[in-house]
């Protein structure tokens, strides 16, 4: 009695000590939602879309200034033309011959006139220019709408990716709980026929067979905690988190995407169209060149060839330049001709994914629906197969059945199981699959 009493006040201070103890926190489950918002947030695509807006309305305004603004510039200039002089029978090296020099080696003075002296500012002014701004304008915009895009399908694919990694975590916790649910039935039948084989009931090697299975089942529960915080890591570094911790995941709930929208307006249609529009810019720009370029400029400042009349040389002057191509062996033509062809091969594109996107759809929304009845099969199998482990277990305690049958029926059910684990993965998959395409 003296001994049933201190490890009765033993157990009971432990217990004490237990309920005094706080439990440890459990983190917070995380859903899909969560997820997919850190992705987008964290990703350098979110930035690179709202930058490459700015940019364009950056560019437009350098290309207005550029092609509408006028333009000062600052110039100077100093040009020595050094000759050996010859005259009065003596040679000699200068570097300022004047026209009387007459027997000399070097450039022609009376073309370069010995030496320059030039310094002024000049102000250029564009005249009629405004549809070339606008040819350039519609350029760099076609060209960052086209970016954009571009960084909006990355952004696309890269939620679709934390989809697919999401399920696939949910997958590992799945596995993780039936594997989990068998070794709970395992450890309750295996105290059974402990005590029967204690009570000369059941064999020794039954009991074995039991934790044969048991450890084998706890095999599995660490390869698939092992490949959950693998997978938990890959799906923090595709959303951009720094976490290592491990979360429990809740379960995804997807729905079907019904309708999307009109193939000319689809996100992936998107593409060509901006495509199109960026080589008829690009068309036009080349257009721009068989305009008149007119321009006004006026400038002053210095312009002098000798040193010494510097101070009389400052002066002004203004007027006009004009040019205009004749002819450039038939290139805006040839030109013309290129863009068509793109322009033909961007179409064919379009409609060969309006062609085959509907029938990609089909075949995802066809696999759905033979999947989910097989989920139906696979559930009902699974709900025979507990009856059936049920009724073993009673047979076996009752000495009727042999352990080899309840385990050999615990091993099917355990696959059973996992099928329908993997069917609910596929599911989940096709709809994010379908998701994907109808946008």
């Amino acid at each position: 009695m003296h001994t049933l009493l201190v490890l009765y006040l033993l157990g009971a201070g432990l217990w004490r000590t237990a309920l005094a103890q706080p439990a440890a926190p459990t983190p917070p489950a995380r859903d899909l939602a969560f997820y997919l918002t850190q992705a987008r947030d964290n990703s350098p695509l979110t930035h690179d879309i709202r930058n490459q807006g700015q940019a364009v309305q950056l560019e437009t305004e350098r290309l207005r200034a550029f092609y509408t603004k006028a333009a000062g510039t600052l110039v100077g200039n100093y040009t020595a033309v050094p000759v050996l002089n010859r005259d009065n029978g003596r040679t000699r090296l200068s570097y300022g011959a004047d026209a009387s020099t007459t027997n000399y080696v070097g450039y022609d003075v009376a073309l370069s006139n010995g030496s320059l002296y030039q310094g002024y500012a000049q102000l250029t002014q564009p005249l009629f220019n405004q549809k070339r701004f606008e040819a350039y304008a519609q350029q760099a915009q076609g060209l960052g709408l086209s970016q954009q895009n571009l960084a909006r399908l990355s952004l696309h694919d890269l939620e679709k990716l934390v989809g697919d990694q999401y399920i696939l975590c949910r997958q590992d916790l799945d596995q993780l709980a039936y594997v989990r649910e068998l070794l709970d039935i395992l450890g309750r039948q295996r105290l059974l026929v402990q005590k029967l084989v204690e009570a000369s009931l059941l064999k020794q090697s039954d009991y074995l067979l039991l934790n044969i299975e048991v450890e084998t089942q706890q095999v599995f529960l660490n390869t698939y905690r092992t490949a959950y915080h693998r997978d938990l890591l890959d799906l923090n570094v595709l959303c951009g988190i720094g976490d290592t911790a491990e979360v429990p995941l809740a379960a995804p709930d997807l729905a079907l995407r019904r309708q999307g929208p009109p193939v000319g307006l689809s996100g992936f249609t998107q593409r060509y169209r901006l495509d199109s529009l960026v080589l008829t810019a690009n068309q036009r720009v080349f257009e721009t060149r068989y305009q008149p370029l007119v321009n006004a400029f006026a400038n002053g400042g210095l312009e002098a060839i000798s040193l010494a009349d510097i101070p009389q040389r400052f002066g002004v002057s203004a007027g006009l330049s004009f040019s205009v191509y004749l002819f450039d062996g038939h290139q805006r033509q040839t030109s013309r001709n290129r863009t068509h062809v793109l322009l033909e091969t961007t179409r064919a594109y379009q409609r060969n994914f309006a062609t085959v996107n509907p029938v990609r759809q089909q075949r995802l929304l066809y696999e759905l629906r033979q999947l989910t009845e097989r989920q139906r099969l696979a559930r009902e199998q699974i709900a025979s197969y507990r009856q059936v482990l049920d009724s073993y277990k009673r047979e076996t305690i009752a000495g009727q059945l042999s352990v080899v049958f309840y385990v050999q029926v615990l091993k099917n059910y355990a696959v059973a199981a996992r099928d329908l684990v993997l069917l609910e993965n596929n599911r989940l998959l096709l709809i994010n699959a379908y998701n994907y395409w109808t946008w």
